[in-house]
């Protein structure tokens, strides 16, 4: 006589582990409510700093790149990171390099400069 098993399998979304794409729930979790820096790779000299609102899919921002204050929005499309300044907008995909380090690509390509997280969303 055959015994039958029932296997049951309970999914748990586990955190992004190092060197994956970041997904919009992984996004959501690390971002809104953290401060954020790193250099500028768009001239790969200027140092900025930021600290991001809360939202559910967006919200706003404010920091310094150099000595300019700014403001930005930003917003989470699918898997992508998006912010708005007065001048420009742009999306990137990121993948998490460690606790305290994530590296943005615009497209498939790796920018040359990381984000460091200062400061954790609700710390």
């Amino acid at each position: 006589m055959l015994k039958q098993m029932t296997l049951a399998v309970t999914l748990v979304a586990a955190p992004v582990q190092a060197g994956e794409m970041m997904s919009a729930q992984d996004l959501m979790q690390t971002i809104p409510g953290a401060t954020l820096s790193g250099i500028s790779n768009e001239d790969y000299t200027t140092r900025w700093i930021q600290t991001y609102g809360p939202g559910e899919t967006s919200g706003t921002g404010e920091g310094t790149f150099g000595e300019r204050v700014y403001t930005s929005s930003w917003s989470i499309r699918q898997d992508l990171w998006c912010e708005s300044w007065s001048n420009r907008s742009e999306c990137w995909r990121i993948e998490r390099v460690n606790e305290t380090t994530l590296q943005p690509y615009v497209g498939q390509q790796k920018l040359p400069n990381v984000w460091t997280i200062v400061e954790p969303a609700g710390s």
